[in-house]
């Protein structure tokens, strides 16, 4: 087999520094500037792409036969999140469109060779068959990505998916309150997470919240959404041709990929979990240079409205049709440009691989120009269930005693403060999105619960209060060992709340006792097909003592090794070693 080449290499960039400095593209006329970034960042997409059908390989054989589980991970979302940086469902789309490209030989060779973008590939395979493939590839070539889009939804009759939740439109969900509120709020979302037996969007708390808010008060909600005009229904844009766009250049970008990245998907039909899991991470790393350079470009591009010199109404509208990318995608990477460039500890990490970018998006709400490094230093260090854990404590912190200054002892085990209820000034709120029907939902069983002439958040603050008194009542196991850890598996990176198991760490039938510093919570998987299958090793005292081992194998050292959620020194913790 094929040695990988080193991961280890940095790649020079496609853009040029002082074009990637803030001030680029001052004294240039807007055109000429905007030409000029369109033109880089045409090549970083193409570039970008390719990196993704490299890593969407290797992800195929990754999936096809669980490897996850080898490594020592009970969930694909776990591995994901942990060694990757990305959401399961990502890395399963960029397989399903590796599968197809390898089931369509025309779409795939459109691909290699720049005639469609990777939005557009995304959307052939999911219906074209070998027969009808260049009928498709030539529509194409002349519709825009969402006409594109709208036409293979209608053929396979469903929905065009929008910017929606659940099916429902997105919104917004801010409520002003002052900081005991919000600092009540983040219990009652622990307490719904410990409820629900696994990890929950803050949408899905809001829709319990309501529901139990709605019962005691004795209300049946109504459909919220009923009553309300429907929406006016919007053309497909199903013949949306690129003619009306300006005469801007649509020939393909031919940007070569480093030989050692495009070298990582040789062979790896015949590679085992933990050569998949190395060429992965080294292609994310590759990937994760170049969003760096496409965030700080397309934030010129939007700040200065570029994306109109160029013939495109909408900054969303640009990047789907011109780059390939999602807008979302989009808005996330010039969020994090955004926010990253006063913190330039956290900028140079991100941009050189050592945190991923899960990881950096985790430390924007705590990390200030005093305390980057250091929260630099602690997502290096430590699982991002723990990294979380310690993002959330510190917010806590903060919204009760005022100060924070950067992140808690390394192995503190993390206590919420006591909730400071004498100060009533509105100086924080509570944001996220949701669907429509819960955003009803949730401000109707605040008002329930708020008195005339009293502001929203009285109510709110009352709805909290009553939640976290009826949930934290509830009957429960009564294992003492489960309370201790949380009420989840202690294994380091596993999410999972529910199956729980109390752990022997030293076994029964080789003298191990039943004092409580030799038992710990686990979940089924790992109990019964982890530590008793030889893929996952644990010794030590609990609960704060405890060495465990991911991903052993016969005669090779470990994946991973770990004290608690800390990496231990030498352990395979970085983004790409």
């Amino acid at each position: 087999m094929e040695a990988c080449p080193a991961p280890g290499a940095v790649h020079p960039d496609i853009v040029p520094t002082d074009v990637l400095a803030a001030d680029a593209g001052r004294g240039l006329m807007a055109a000429d500037c905007a030409t000029m970034l369109d033109g880089y960042l045409r090549r970083l997409a193409r570039q970008e792409a390719r990196a993704r059908r490299v890593l969407g390989t290797l992800a195929r054989g990754f999936l096809r036969r669980h490897h996850h589980h080898d490594l020592g991970f009970a969930r694909l979302r776990d591995y994901t999140r942990e060694r990757l940086g990305l959401s399961a469902r990502e890395l399963q789309t960029l397989a399903h469109v590796v599968e197809g490209m390898a089931r369509l030989p025309a779409i795939g060779d459109a691909f290699d060779s720049g005639e469609i973008n990777w939005s557009q590939a995304r959307c052939l395979v999911a219906l074209a068959t070998p027969e009808d493939a260049p009928l498709w590839l030539l529509i194409a070539r002349f519709r825009t990505v969402r006409a594109l889009e709208a036409t293979v939804a209608r053929r396979a009759g469903r929905r065009v998916a929008g910017d929606t939740i659940d099916g429902e439109p997105r919104v917004r969900v801010r409520l002003p309150c002052p900081r005991h509120v919000r600092a009540r709020w983040s219990e009652v979302l622990e307490l719904a997470r410990c409820m629900c037996g696994s990890e929950v969007a803050p949408w899905h708390a809001a829709e319990a919240i309501a529901a139990e808010g709605h019962s005691v008060r004795g209300v049946e909600p109504d459909d919220p959404l009923a009553g309300l005009p429907d929406p006016v229904p919007r053309p497909l844009p199903e013949y949306e041709a690129r003619d009306p766009l300006p005469a801007l250049d649509w020939s393909a970008v031919q940007e070569a990929l480093p030989e050692d990245v495009k070298a990582f998907a040789r062979g790896a039909e015949d590679l085992n979990a933990f050569a998949l899991d190395r060429r992965m991470r080294a292609a994310l790393r590759a990937m994760q240079r170049v969003d760096f350079q496409m965030g700080r470009l397309l934030h010129l591009v939007f700040a200065r409205r570029l994306h109109r010199l160029l013939g495109f109404p909408t900054a969303a509208r640009y990047v789907q049709e011109r780059l390939g990318l999602s807008a979302r995608k989009a808005r996330a990477l010039v969020s994090l440009e955004r926010r990253s460039a006063a913190l330039p500890a956290l900028a140079a990490a991100y941009r050189q691989g050592e945190v991923s970018w899960l990881r950096a998006l985790s430390l924007l709400p705590v990390a200030d120009e005093g305390s980057a490094a250091a929260w630099v230093a602690r997502a290096q260090a430590v699982t991002v269930r723990r990294l979380v854990d310690e993002v959330e404590w510190t917010l806590a912190v903060r919204d009760t005693c005022g100060e924070a200054p950067g992140p808690p002892p390394l192995g503190t085990r993390l206590v919420r403060p006591q909730r400071q209820v004498c100060a009533h000034a509105v100086d924080a709120d509570i944001t996220f999105f949701a669907p429509a029907s819960v955003a009803i939902l949730l401000r109707s069983a605040i008002t329930s619960f708020t008195r005339l002439t009293e502001p929203s958040w009285r109510g709110l603050e009352r709805l909290l209060d009553h939640v976290h008194q009826e949930w934290s009542t509830q009957p429960r196991h009564r294992d003492p060992i489960f309370a201790r850890d949380g009420w989840r598996c202690a294994v380091p990176a596993c999410t999972s709340r529910r199956n729980l198991h109390d752990h022997h760490l030293l076994f029964r039938s080789r003298g191990g006792g039943n004092a409580r510093d030799n038992r710990i919570t686990v979940c089924a998987w790992h109990h019964l097909r982890g530590i008793h299958q030889g893929r996952v090793r644990a010794w030590g005292t609990a609960p704060d003592a405890v060495t465990w081992e991911l991903g052993t194998r016969p005669g090779q050292p470990p994946l991973l090794t770990l004290r608690g959620d800390r990496y231990m020194e030498g352990s395979d913790s970085e983004l790409v070693t």
